[in-house]
């Protein structure tokens, strides 16, 4: 189905493939092109590991798009049902929701690790794509001197976000709905203060500082109740609304015997955003009630399927930059990051 004005619409035409990803084998199963109602039926014979997943892919104007994970032995409905998109290139704003920002304690060498973690909205209702593989559709500053970078946990996997000079650029396609964006870089201490630049609107601004004398002023920005995660305290600036153009300062104590390393700091991130973006989410829903449509942002097992399947593409087309041994490290990775997720997912209330 795509979207239409008032409901949904059915696509015709379009080639579905049920993919299986197990332990012992993965690979496409058997496929089938949807009908004038955009249904469309697979048969198919489970095998190997009780651990394999399998679930249905559609290729829509040159972006993947995925079904839940396919649990029963028959399914139909909701269960099976595939939401693709028109594409565009042309430039759609994608709105702020949410932007935190976590500055650890000075390590040993001097260096801070910091997170930042974005929510980020699409309101149309097509996917964003580049104009080519490399092209950028959205872009954030980076402060000068960071270093180390890379791309976090959420919902666009790290090789769609790099660092050039002082900007972070993500190169991934971007569907309707809200997705969460994250990735880390170290700076040294020669840095603070630390001027951040607020260079568009901002739903939720907020950031942690886990020096016991650090400071952040600017933005409309106030103090709140320190958050405490992993035994590690953090000061907490919380502001709404933020307007573009606003300047935002961080200090820091310039020596502090505290370490913090940068794994650790993404999984303080996850804990004390995720209160935040669930009550983000409901007031976007209840905002855009009068909406045609508000899209869900993928969980976070589409976007380990969608990795996995891009993987075994260049894989397949022996791409010269993958190697054999890059190639089974990543797919193992992934596997396992898509058996936690679909974990959790069971296991959730």
């Amino acid at each position: 189905m795509t979207p239409g004005p008032t409901s949904p619409i059915p696509v015709s035409g379009v080639m579905v493939t049920v993919h299986r990803v197990g332990s012992d084998s993965s690979g496409a199963v058997d496929s089938a092109r949807t009908d004038a109602a955009g249904r469309y039926t697979v048969r198919y014979r489970r095998f190997g590991g009780d651990d394999a997943v399998y679930f249905a892919a559609a290729m829509y104007r040159g972006v993947a798009y995925f079904s839940a994970p396919l649990r029963a032995a028959h399914i139909v409905g909701d269960e099976s049902e595939i939401t693709v998109y028109d594409t565009t290139s042309r430039p759609v704003e994608l709105h702020v929701r949410g932007h935190h920002v976590v500055v650890g304690a000075a390590r040993p060498d001097g260096m801070h690790d910091i997170v930042e973690v974005w929510e980020l909205s699409n309101d149309a209702t097509v996917t964003v794509v580049g104009r080519d593989s490399l092209a950028a559709i959205w872009t954030a500053p980076l402060p000068r001197g960071a270093t180390r970078f890379a791309g976090g946990s959420g919902d666009v996997t790290s090789g769609a976000l790099s660092a050039r000079g002082d900007t972070v650029l993500m190169s991934a396609a971007f569907g309707p709905g809200v997705k969460q964006v994250s990735y880390t870089y170290a700076l040294p201490s020669s840095t603070f203060p630390l001027e951040l630049r607020i260079d568009r609107p901002t739903s939720v601004l907020e950031i942690l500082v886990e020096d016991p004398m650090g400071q952040v002023t600017g933005g409309a920005l106030a103090p709140t109740a320190a958050a405490t995660s992993q035994g590690r305290v953090f000061k907490r600036f919380l502001a709404q609304d933020v307007a573009a153009g606003e300047r935002v300062l961080i200090r820091v104590s310039a020596t502090t015997s505290a370490a913090a390393r940068s794994n650790t700091l993404i999984a303080v991130a996850g804990v004390l955003v995720v209160s935040m973006v669930a009550a983000l989410l409901l007031a976007l829903r209840r905002n855009q009630a009068d909406r045609v449509r508000l899209f869900e942002a993928p969980a976070q097992r589409e976007v380990l399927l969608a990795s996995i399947a891009a993987l075994d593409a260049r894989h397949e087309r022996a791409d010269p930059e993958l190697s054999a041994d890059a190639y089974a490290t990543e797919r193992a990775s992934l596997k396992s990051q898509l058996a936690a997720a679909l974990a959790a997912e069971q296991t959730a209330p």
